[in-house]
């Protein structure tokens, strides 16, 4: 008989055995491995079976798999799994076990029955990944999303707190400001009509912010349909409606694209930038360029002005709620005009930014991706 050292071939039975072996040592380097018989008592476990569940390999062989179960599951879950591997099935599935040290560790779990020569499971070999991190973070998705519920509902009592307990009251100051200013402008003299216009003016500035707010507010929570948008059109309405003085020439450029968005997100993006060229223009001429660019992937919308320009510094700064760059009292200004453009685009899955030199101007622009994002369905104030 010829020796199969010195031929260099190895018999068919040794080379499968080999390969088997092979294949075991990498299945117990790789997953959390235990073998059972027919009735599910532990015939053999590696390492890592032994490693999570905290059991020595003594503990385990002999037992079922009752040793580690966590309660976690009802009695159903079971009984389904076994139907399935007594069918000589493969069983698929998450569970959740419970350690020596009372540890609870998750295993996404692969078992397959082996048949014997009657065609019935014989063994069971049970193949699992370590998933308890996986889990931890989907039970800590699951608690932002019900704290980000919460707050959402905060949010709505608030925006009617502030829409019915703070806006009755401006409204009649504002009545009763306004019939003062009637019907006693002789008796307040010049200096009690300057201070009944700063009242007014305070109001209508309070009227304003708390709208900014609200407006801010229901920014994301609130969703109406994806329509396609020419975005022309769109412009001349929102200048028309918006009347800059005659003195400030608002150019749209041509052919203007049409995009898939929400209409009052868009709407608000270009009224509040808008507005804003035309408030801080700083002289009574002046001229705002509206034009557009396109990429593969997104639409870019410029709104550029002949203004005085803004400081490098604080073009970050600009876009925070309630920020301003001049004294409230030279600008009707809330300070939440950049702050909702912002939001509103970033809802819409895009960027905004600006770009500015101080005598220069300022270009304001915003990209927005050509496939619509949508946002989740939210509760309404």
């Amino acid at each position: 008989m010829t020796d199969p050292s010195t031929t260099g071939v190895m018999p068919a039975a040794a080379t499968a055995s080999q390969e088997l072996l092979n294949l075991t040592k990498a299945l117990d380097e790789h997953a959390i491995v235990a073998v059972t018989d027919a009735r599910g008592r532990i015939l053999r476990v590696n390492d890592k079976f032994c490693a999570i569940s905290k059991y020595s390999r003594d503990e385990l062989l002999g037992q079922d798999h009752r040793i580690i179960n966590s309660r976690h599951h009802p009695p159903e879950f079971f009984q389904g799994l076994w139907r399935t591997i007594t069918r000589g099935e493969v069983w698929k599935g998450e569970i959740c076990n419970r350690a020596k040290d009372g540890a609870l560790y998750w295993v996404d779990t692969t078992i397959v029955p082996f048949l014997g020569p009657d065609g019935r499971p014989k063994e069971h070999i049970a193949i699992r990944a370590d998933i308890t991190e996986r889990k931890r973070a989907e039970q800590r998705q699951a608690e932002l999303m019900a704290e980000l519920k919460e707050i959402n509902q905060e949010l709505n009592q608030f925006a009617y707190v502030v829409s019915h307990d703070l806006k009755a009251p401006l409204r009649a100051i504002s009545s009763l400001a306004s019939w003062l200013a009637e019907d006693y402008a002789e008796k307040l003299g010049p200096d009690g009509r300057s201070q009944l216009g700063l009242l007014l003016g305070r109001v209508k500035r309070m009227d304003a912010l708390v709208d900014g707010i609200l407006r801010y507010s229901r920014i994301g929570r609130e969703q109406e349909e994806v329509a396609a948008i020419d975005v022309g059109p769109l412009l001349h309405e929102i200048v028309e409606m918006l009347g800059p003085p005659a003195g400030i020439r608002v150019e749209i450029g041509a052919s203007m694209p049409t995009v898939y968005c929400e209409r009052t997100r868009l709407t608000q993006v270009f009224e509040n930038l808008i507005s804003n060229a035309v408030k801080y223009m700083g002289r009574p001429d002046g001229r705002i360029w509206i034009g557009w660019a396109e990429s593969p992937e997104a639409w870019t919308f410029h709104v550029r002005d002949t203004g005085p320009g803004i400081d490098e510094r604080y073009f970050e700064k600009i876009f925070q709620i309630f920020q301003t760059l001049t004294a409230r009292d030279e600008a009707e200004s809330t300070g939440i005009g950049l702050a909702v453009v912002k939001k509103n685009v970033e809802v819409c899955g895009g960027q905004v930014w600006v770009e500015s030199k101080l005598g220069e101007g300022s270009t304001f622009s915003f990209r927005l991706p050509k496939a619509p994002v949508r946002t989740p369905k939210a509760q309404h104030a």
